[in-house]
């Protein structure tokens, strides 16, 4: 299991600040490279890059004190029933390594659970297969589904074309109008800036797609923040092997975690279709 600790530390490598709250940083457009839309405002940084531009140079950073409030409380998603599993779909949950670790419960509205042993690990919690409380959970991640991808994004924040590798997000809602991709060995950083109710919501139109030993990490806060960061995606997730990732990823169809993957805090929740598992860690963790 990947820990938490070097998680974290691994937040220095982001460079892209994507700050939904800092005037001059939004220019309505929708690559959301931050090119100067008030010709009266501060002037552009030079660092940031400009429309044509590299994406990996585009800088956006409020310069947020600790305490403060992103205001993005409000997006704050209750998954229902849903909360206690880490891993939930509607068929089969295909589990393939020993190492395997799920601290929660796991559930599917298919047929059957293969590969898991039960407690203390696999998974820690309950085991529900097709009953009246892993058919409502279902339901509840769809509702929580529909909640997520309704919400406004900011045309500043749609990252369609850019690889999600290197950035860093500020609190807020982001989106890709179709897939979304990290390349391997790249950190993405999520910055509470401080925020204790900081929430992230990434709407992902088809496939999200993370390449081997990719990161995702919270910074300016507790990792378990990573509880309120939110992925929706209109197909599949793919977390290839040794990515480390956090937050619920709402599958519309299928999750597949790869070889030792693992989503610290987080869950893998596979709407209509399957999650596969290969000795992997998903622990959700309760909201600071």
């Amino acid at each position: 299991m990947f820990p938490l600790a070097a998680l974290v530390a691994g937040a220095c490598g982001g460079s892209d600040f994507i700050d939904p709250f800092d005037p001059s940083a939004v220019d309505g457009s929708a690559d959301g490279r931050g090119s100067e839309a008030n010709p009266d405002g501060p002037a552009p940084d030079p660092d940031a890059a400009q429309d044509g531009g590299d994406a990996d140079s585009a800088t956006f950073d409020g310069g947020f004190d600790a305490g403060f409030d992103s205001g993005t409380a409000p997006l704050l998603t209750s998954l229902g029933t849903a909360g206690p599993f880490v891993v939930l779909s509607g068929a089969t949950v295909t589990n393939s390594g020993i190492g395997t670790v799920l601290l929660g419960d796991v559930g599917t509205t298919g047929p059957s659970i293969i590969g898991l042993t039960g407690p203390p690990t696999q998974p820690s919690g309950k085991t529900e297969i097709n009953n009246a409380r892993a058919i409502q959970a279902v339901l509840d991640v769809g509702t929580a589904y529909t909640t997520l991808s309704g919400k406004a994004c900011p045309p500043a924040n749609n990252l369609t074309g850019l690889d999600l590798g290197g950035m860093t997000l500020a609190p807020g809602v982001y989106c890709f109008s179709s897939s979304a991709g990290q390349i391997a060995g790249t950190t993405l950083t999520f910055d509470a800036k401080g925020d204790p109710n900081a929430v992230w919501v990434i709407q992902v139109g088809t496939a999200l797609t993370v390449m081997d030993n990719a990161n995702a990490v919270i910074l300016g806060g507790p990792a378990s923040l990573g509880c309120r960061i939110f992925w929706t995606t209109g197909t599949a997730v793919t977390l290839n092997g040794g990515v480390h990732y956090v937050g619920n990823l709402l599958a519309s169809s299928e999750v597949s975690l790869l070889t030792n993957a693992t989503v610290i805090p987080g869950r893998a929740f596979g709407q209509t279709a399957g999650v596969t598992l290969l000795n992997n860690t998903v622990s959700a963790a309760p909201c600071p």
